[in-house]
């Protein structure tokens, strides 16, 4: 009997600091889950976000956090791979039609990655769509740079870079991800201009 009280103490103990996470689904059915942007940290994993309310820089906007199996989930419902794309979801693939050019720089002696975006990178269609714009978005600019010895902190560059698109836009180019910064909690992010 002691035995059971002490299992049944040490699991109340436990339950309450496990928070359970519930997935939403949007409208074409893949599930999200929603987070503030204060809660966001692109050090927990590899996700995308979607901007469903309020403003970026406010640490209360509400966004749709959209795992990558989702995103690939909906490529193959909709025949999209690196060969062929339907033209339901003829959505950019390739760094050419997200970005007209980047380079590695030296500002203020610390080295970036200095990229000029096309209007597909900060495009903001909600949902899925979004999802998976972020995710070429992001993975054309990692294939193509992540192999370079100055790549480093790849959570805080994809949070920098997410925070360029949500946020400066096509209003402040080039775009400069740095490296040498460690920050990934995306709202700090924001708060600091997209750089940390």
């Amino acid at each position: 009997m002691k035995k059971l009280f002490v299992s049944v103490l040490g699991l109340l103990i436990f339950l309450p600091t496990f928070s359970i996470v519930h997935a939403e689904t949007d409208e074409l059915g893949y599930e999200f889950t929603t987070k503030k942007a204060s809660e966001i940290d692109f050090q927990d994993g590899d996700f995308f976000v979607v901007l469903l309310s309020g403003e970026p820089t406010d640490p209360n906007a509400l966004y749709a956090i959209y795992e990558t199996s989702e995103i690939e989930k909906y490529e193959q419902d909709y025949g999209l791979d690196d060969n062929e794309i339907t033209t339901f979801a003829a959505l950019p693939t390739k760094f050419s039609q997200y970005y007209s050019s980047s380079k590695w720089i030296t500002r203020s002696g610390k080295v970036s990655l200095s990229l000029q975006p096309k209007k597909p990178a900060y495009q903001e269609p909600p949902g899925m769509a979004g999802a998976h714009l972020q995710k070429y978005r992001w993975e054309v600019v990692k294939n193509k740079h992540s192999k370079d010895s100055k790549w480093k902190n790849t959570a805080s560059m994809k949070a920098q870079l997410n925070c360029h698109a949500d946020y400066p836009k096509k209003f402040k180019t080039p775009w400069n991800i740095e490296p040498w910064r460690t920050e990934t909690n995306y709202h700090k992010v924001v708060l600091k201009g997209c750089n940390p």
